[in-house]
C-alpha cells in the first residue's frame, strides 16, 4: 500500500507538471498571432471557429448541429449561426436525415474540403517545425506517448 500511495504522489506531482505545459501549448496554438501565421490565405476569410468547425466536419461525417456543438464545446445556437455563416460561404450545407426528417445534418462541401486541406498542411508545417526540435528517437517516442495519451482521454470521454 505504502508504494501506491508513494506512485500516486509522484504521478499527480507529475500530472501538475504537465498541466503547464499543455497550458502553455494550447496558449500557443490557440493565439491569434499563430492562427494567422498558421492560415495566411484564410485569415482573412474565415474565423478560426470557421476553421476549427470545417476540420471536425471533414472528421464526423455528417453531424446533427447538436452533436457538432458538443465535439465544439458551443451552444446550440452558436454552433446554429456557425453552420449559417459556413453556408452562407459555401463550405457547409444542411441536410434532411434520410432515416428521421426531423432531423438536420451539416455536411462539408467541396469548396470547404479545400479550406481544410489548406489548414492541414499548415499545422503539418508548424508540427513539422517543432518535431525538428527532436532528434529522431525522441520525436517517434513524443509521438507514441501523444497517441498513447490521446487514446487514454478519448477512452475516459475528457
Amino acid at each position: 500500500m505504502g508504494a501506491t500511495k508513494i506512485d500516486s504522489r509522484v504521478i499527480d506531482g507529475q500530472a501538475d507538471e504537465l498541466v503547464g505545459y499543455w497550458l502553455e501549448l494550447g496558449r500557443r496554438i490557440m493565439s491569434r498571432k499563430l492562427a494567422s501565421s498558421l492560415y495566411p490565405e484564410l485569415k482573412d476569410k474565415y474565423s478560426r471557429g470557421q476553421v476549427h468547425a470545417l476540420v471536425l466536419l471533414a472528421e464526423a461525417g455528417e453531424p446533427k448541429i447538436s452533436e457538432l456543438a458538443a465535439v465544439l464545446s458551443l451552444d446550440e445556437s452558436t454552433v446554429t449561426r456557425l453552420v449559417d455563416k459556413l453556408e452562407a460561404a459555401g463550405l457547409a450545407e444542411r441536410r434532411r436525415s434520410t432515416s428521421d426528417r426531423r432531423s438536420t445534418s451539416v455536411v462539408i462541401t467541396a469548396e470547404g474540403r479545400k479550406v481544410v486541406t489548406c489548414a492541414r498542411e499548415h499545422q503539418r508545417v508548424l508540427l513539422a517545425e517543432v518535431l525538428g526540435a527532436l532528434d529522431p528517437a525522441e520525436r517517434t517516442e513524443f509521438i507514441r506517448l501523444t497517441a498513447k495519451a490521446a487514446e487514454a482521454m478519448r477512452l475516459s470521454a475528457l
